[in-house]
């Protein structure tokens, strides 16, 4: 009689669950970006190319509690009219576009934050 064994490496089993979380939580915070959108749409930021209804957001970076993106306009170059970063904990959102020294706090319509904050813990 034959005995066969399979051996599983079980290093990448291991890290799948986890890489699958990764991408789900990602995917999950994606499903929030449009109420990110409009609360920096209603803040302060000096939108000086087009009206703040055109203005879009590339997300750059999510860490969960901060997210960094560039506010762009639809163009056929470069359409970039800054950088933000929101802090989903503080509430605080920041123009961290490259002309400042020191980024600049901006104010905008708190009910986008409670949306946003609703999206992300329903997520």
């Amino acid at each position: 009689m034959i005995t066969c064994y399979i051996l599983v490496p079980l290093t990448l089993v291991a890290l799948l669950p986890s890489t699958a979380n990764a991408s789900a939580l990602k995917s999950n915070h994606s499903k929030c970006y449009g109420h990110l959108t409009k609360l920096v749409r209603s803040s302060n930021f000096p939108f000086t190319y087009v009206t703040k209804d055109k203005a879009n957001l590339l997300i750059d970076n999510d860490q969960g509690e901060i997210v960094s993106a560039q506010i762009v306009f639809d163009t056929d170059g470069s359409g970039t009219m800054g950088w933000i970063q929101y802090d989903f904990q503080t509430h605080q959102l920041l123009n961290t576009s490259a002309e400042l020294e020191t980024p600049k706090l901006l104010t905008f319509n708190k009910k986008y934050a409670d949306q946003y904050e609703h999206c992300i813990n329903e997520s």
